[in-house]
Formats: structure tokens, C-alpha cells, sequence
């Protein structure tokens, strides 16, 4: 029955002529019908088009158009003063902006642009009238107020436009915003006292404008420092509350005026009890860490600390404390809460090691190193067998050792035997001239070390074992001044000593300073590595490191335009000379890559590895390799 009834309805709309078009219309009219905002964005970009082609006049009309059907459309009226502007006669936007004043009454984009257009073209007689038509259009609004201050500045001067603002006041209930204005315009006419009392007033009573007073005084180029002080005085003032003492502390805090900051924040303190106090303290040190003025939030820790209820709340404190410490480069603050901390935990647990551990890495690492000495003799006796012992005393051994002082060293390093420590006695030695114990301390310190630290050592005691004494020392200085964390000095004394050692000795030592110039993170030391090995391939095409420097050589070359072929022919080289090397497979490959013009490694140097200068080095490899690749 109901299909039926169905059929019949639509035979009936089929038989009367156009009804069919009349149902779809009115079925689906809403979304057919383009919306009032899909036909501004239509004629906007129409008006758009004909703007770049040159067509002003046609832009024109279209916009003309548009504020027609939409009145209040913003960007229709910004887009008819760019066409305005740019045929110089600006003055025609006004009859525009009054029509659509006409529809659109409460338009404020049409009200400050007419303002403005009217100051500029000196029409001053016109601007009191405006401004009231605005205000009598928006009556609740403070837009005019404030945009017709800001014209009545320049138009008329700032006691004007401290009227107009003050009448917005008086009507409106004292807004901020119009207070944030007031109080910009009596300091910009001179009457500093006057606006820092207003903006006082604003900070005082509404938090959500502080952040637009704080930037109207980070704008003053002068009376900044008079009107700050105004401000914290008045906000300290009887009788004040707690919100204005915090917000006035973040403003000495943001103009580096730490001991008001502090003042305000003993006053407000004096109403604060338990846990208001602690949240008070908690917050400010909190600015205080965000603007890194760290010394104030040091003492906000510090205060905290002292009105805590619990040892575990004061060794909370003393954490925050020490963090902010550390982050300011206040090492004896720093300091003096890790030793409160260590204070807390019980003698030998593990966190009382945590803790003293960190307070001594820091003394190693910032204080005169013997004062470091008696804190790491009672560690050691504390944590006899703590595993951090042997990095704790090999890191001040370093520093002993870098300011000459090597008895000390020797005293700090007696009795300890990891790795860590056995590796800076072997540096000891080797630097004190015992080349043989050196090296026999460098083999035994490498079981116990990371495999990529092992290898390194381990390379550098079988180059020390094959130089004659002139090498030697030369390879010694170079890297003892590497151990000790002054990569360009061991480069230096690579660079300056490698020509006055005898031939035999110039490759292991090369290969050394370019081990530690790779290190660097600076093109200059990249370029030097890339150097040395050059010579090596250069010079010493028989030696030990002929290999390895090859390959790293060819994959630097590869990288760059037009060294593919000197790439090419540095790893049949090496293939050809060295077929036993353990670095020949990955020489095939890296060949292989090359000449596929897919050279992996190679593409990544390409994008951030060393640009090549080869003019202050050693001859490049003497023309090509003779002989087929060994495949």
C-alpha cells in the first residue's frame, strides 16, 4: 500500500510540467545556494586577478560590489584602500567607508580606518565627529576610545586623547584596556608619576593585562627605570594583597631588579602561612627560572627549604635549589645543596653515593682541583668498592695533570685499578718519558674499556711501539694533549713535529693526527684530516696505515664534483697493493658503490662533510694506479 501510494505521487509530480525542477529546488536549495562567505571569497579573488592584471578600475567595481551584498566585509574595504593608495587619492575611500557605516553601523574596521584616513589627510574638523558617531554606535564598546586616543595624539595631543580615554572610563566602569592606554599616554606626555600609578592600578587588580603592561614598559626608550620604580612602590603600598605583591615581583624580576623582587616578596610572605607560602615561593622561583634570573630563584629554593615541615620536603628544595644553582654557574651554591642532600641519605646507601657522586663530578670539573683531593679521599673510604670511584679519580687526575701538578696525580690514582684510572697512569707515564710502561699500562687498561675506546688505545700503543724516540715523542705530546680534551693542541704538535722525525716514523704519526683532527667538529680540523691522509697516500704507499687511509680518503674524494675518478683510482690501488688488508672488502664495496654512482657514505659527506684544500699539503697520489682492478 505504501509503495503504491508512492508511485502515485511521483506520476503526479512527473505529470505537472516544472514540478520536478520545483522539488529538487526546494529539496536541496541549502546546499546549492552559495553562502554569503563562499561569494565574498569569490569576488575577493576576483578582485585579486584583476588587481595583477592591471585592471584597478575592474577591482575596484568588484569590491564596490561585494561591500553591497556584505556590508561589513573587512577585507573587502582593506583591499579598496590598497587600490586607493596605489592611485594616490585616498581620500575617495571615505564616501565607501560611509556607506557602508550606513548598513553596517557597528562596523569598528570601517570606523578605524576612516579615523585614520581622515588624520591623514589633515581633515581634523571631521575626527571628534567620528569618533562620536562610533561611540554612539557602539556604546558599550571601548574600540573608539582607544583608537580615537590614538589619533587624537598625534592630531591633537596627548591631553586630548587622556580625555577621550578618561571619558571611556567614566562611562565604561574603568576597563583595563582603556587603563593599560591612560596610562601609556600620560607617560608618553612627560607625566611619568602619573601613568606608572595608573598601570599600577591595572596590575593590581586584573593578572590578564599584565602581560600588555609589561610590554608598553619594555617598549619606554626613556623613564623606564622611573616608571618601574613607581609601579613596585605603589604596588608595596598600604594596603596591599598578595596578587598585587606577586605580580609586582614578576616585574622587578623581568627588569633585573632582583632585591625588589625579593622585598615584595618578604611582604607578601608576612600573610602567607604552610602551604600558601610554600606554593607562593614555589611560583616565583618558577618566573624567576623561566626569565633565568637564577639568583633569585636560588633564594626563593633556599626560603622554601627553610619553612619546610619534613626532611624529605627540605631535600625536595634543596634539589630544586641546586638545579637553578647549577644552571646560574653558581658553583658554591651548587655545591653547598648537593653535600645537604648527600646530608640526608643515610651513610652508605646508594643515594647518599648518587648524591655525593654528582657534588664531587662538579668539584672536579669547576673548583681548583686540589681542593677536590680530601672530598674524594672520603668518598673512597665511605664507598671503598663503588664503581665510580675509578672515573671519579681518573677525571681529577686529568685535571691535576693539566695544571702540572703530576705528584698530586700519582697520589690520587695510588691504590685504584680500573680501567679509567690504569688509561690516565699510562698517559702519566708516557708523558713522563717511561715510554715501555706507558705502553704496557695502554694494552692493560684495554679489556675493561667501550670497544670503539679500546680500539683507539690499542692503535695508539702499537704505533708508540714501532717510532724511534724522535716519533715517540712527537705521537706522546700529540696524544697526551688529545687525553687531556685539547683536540687542536694534539693536532698542533702533529703538524708542527711531523717533518723534523725521521720517514719510517711520519706515517703512524699522520695517521694519529688525523684520528684526532676528525674528532673536531670544525671544517678547518675535517680539512686537516683529510690532509694528512693524503700524504700518507701520497708518500707512503707501503706503510701500515696506507690502508685505512685510502679508504677514508677515496670516500671523502668520491663526495665531491669531479673526484670520482681520483676516488676510483686510490681504491684500485689499494686493492692492487694491499689484497691481504682487512680493509679490501669494504674497498670492493665502497668501489663498487662508486662506480655505480650510488656511493652511499660518500652522498652523506657530500651534504655536510669537508670542503677539500689542497694547496698546503703533500702532492696528490702520482697519476693513476697501473694494472687491472683485482675483482
Amino acid at each position: 500500500m505504501t509503495r503504491r501510494l508512492g508511485s502515485h505521487l511521483w506520476a503526479a509530480v512527473l505529470l505537472v510540467p516544472g514540478c520536478l525542477g520545483l522539488f529538487c529546488a526546494t529539496a536541496h536549495g541549502v546546499q546549492a545556494a552559495p553562502s554569503g562567505a563562499r561569494i565574498e571569497a569569490r569576488m575577493l579573488r576576483e578582485a585579486s586577478t584583476q588587481e595583477v592584471r592591471g585592471d584597478l578600475e575592474g577591482a575596484e567595481a568588484t569590491l564596490r560590489a561585494l561591500l553591497e551584498r556584505r556590508p561589513g566585509s573587512s577585507a573587502a574595504i582593506f583591499a579598496l584602500e590598497r587600490l586607493f593608495r596605489h592611485g594616490e587619492r585616498i581620500s575617495a575611500l571615505l564616501p565607501v567607508l560611509d556607506a557602508s557605516l550606513a548598513r553596517e553601523p557597528s562596523f569598528p574596521a570601517a570606523w578605524s580606518l576612516k579615523l585614520r584616513v581622515l588624520a591623514e589627510i589633515d581633515s581634523t574638523s571631521a575626527l571628534e565627529g567620528t569618533v562620536r558617531g562610533w561611540i554612539g554606535a557602539s556604546p558599550r564598546s571601548v574600540d573608539p576610545y582607544r583608537e580615537g586616543a590614538r589619533i587624537y595624539s598625534s592630531a591633537f595631543g596627548f591631553d586630548r586623547a587622556g580625555a577621550l580615554i578618561r571619558e571611556g572610563l567614566a562611562l565604561l566602569g574603568e576597563p583595563p584596556e582603556l587603563l593599560v592606554d591612560l596610562g601609556e599616554v600620560h607617560v608618553a606626555a612627560g607625566r611619568t608619576k602619573e601613568g606608572a600609578e595608573v598601570w599600577a592600578r591595572v596590575l593590581g587588580s586584573d593578572r590578564a593585562r599584565a602581560e600588555d603592561v609589561f610590554r608598553r614598559i619594555g617598549e619606554l626608550e626613556t623613564d623606564r627605570s622611573a616608571v618601574v620604580t613607581r609601579i613596585l612602590a605603589v604596588l608595596g603600598e598600604e594596603p596591599t594583597f598578595v596578587s598585587r605583591l606577586e605580580v609586582g615581583s614578576e616585574l622587578a624580576l623581568r627588569e633585573g631588579r632582583v632585591e625588589d623582587a625579593k622585598t615584595l616578596v618578604r611582604l607578601a610572605m608576612a600573610d602567607l602561612r604552610g602551604g600558601e607560602a610554600q606554593g607562593f615561593l614555589k611560583g616565583f622561583a618558577r618566573r624567576a627560572e623561566d626569565l633565568q634570573v637564577f639568583e633569585a630563584a636560588v633564594w626563593a629554593h633556599g626560603r622554601s627549604r627553610d619553612l619546610a615541615n619534613s626532611p624529605e620536603e627540605a631535600r625536595l628544595a634543596d634539589e630544586r635549589l641546586a638545579a637553578a644553582a647549577l644552571s646560574g654557574a653558581d658553583t658554591v651554591a651548587t655545591l653547598a645543596a648537593l653535600r645537604r642532600i648527600s646530608e640526608h641519605h643515610p651513610l652508605g646507601s646508594r643515594e647518599r653515593e648518587a648524591s655525593r657522586v654528582r657534588a664531587l663530578r662538579l668539584l672536579i670539573a669547576t673548583v681548583e682541583p686540589e681542593n677536590a683531593m680530601q672530598d674524594l679521599a672520603s668518598f673512597r673510604d665511605e664507598f671503598p668498592g663503588s664503581s665510580q670511584g675509578d672515573d671519579l679519580s681518573s677525571a681529577l687526575a686529568s685535571r691535576l695533570l693539566g695544571q702540572g701538578m703530576r705528584e698530586a696525580a700519582l697520589e690520587v690514582l695510588d691504590g685504584i685499578e680500573g680501567p679509567a684510572a690504569t688509561l690516565e697512569r699510562a698517559f702519566l707515564l708516557l708523558e713522563s718519558g717511561a715510554l715501555g710502561e706507558g705502553i704496557q699500562a695502554l694494552q692493560e687498561s684495554v679489556p675493561e674499556l667501550e670497544p670503539s675506546d679500546a680500539t683507539e688505545i690499542l692503535d695508539l700503543a702499537l704505533a708508540l711501539g714501532r717510532l724511534t724516540a724522535q716519533g715517540a715523542r712527537v705521537a706522546v705530546r700529540a696524544a697526551v694533549a688529545n687525553h687531556r680534551g685539547d683536540r687542536e693542541g694534539g693536532v698542533r704538535a702533529v703538524l708542527e713535529g711531523v717533518d723534523a722525525i725521521p720517514e719510517a716514523d711520519r706515517a703512524p704519526v699522520l695517521a694519529l693526527g688525523a684520528r684526532i683532527a676528525e674528532g673536531v667538529e670544525l671544517q678547518n680540523l675535517q680539512d686537516v684530516a683529510t690532509n694528512l691522509r693524503r700524504r700518507i697516500v701520497a708518500d707512503h704507499p707501503d706503510s701500515r696505515e696506507f690502508p685505512e687511509a685510502a679508504l677514508r680518503l677515496a670516500r671523502v674524494v668520491a663526495a665531491h664534483p669531479g673526484g670520482v675518478e681520483e676516488a676510483v683510482r686510490i681504491l684500485e690501488g689499494l686493492i692492487v697493493a694491499h689484497p691481504a688488508s682487512p680493509v679490501v672488502p669494504d674497498a670492493r664495496r665502497e668501489l663498487a658503490r662508486i662506480r655505480e654512482g650510488r656511493s652511499d657514505k660518500g652522498a652523506a659527506l657530500a651534504r655536510g662533510g669537508p670542503r677539500l684544500h689542497f694547496r698546503d699539503v703533500a702532492p696528490a697520489v702520482r697519476g693513476p694506479v697501473a694494472g687491472p682492478c683485482d675483482r
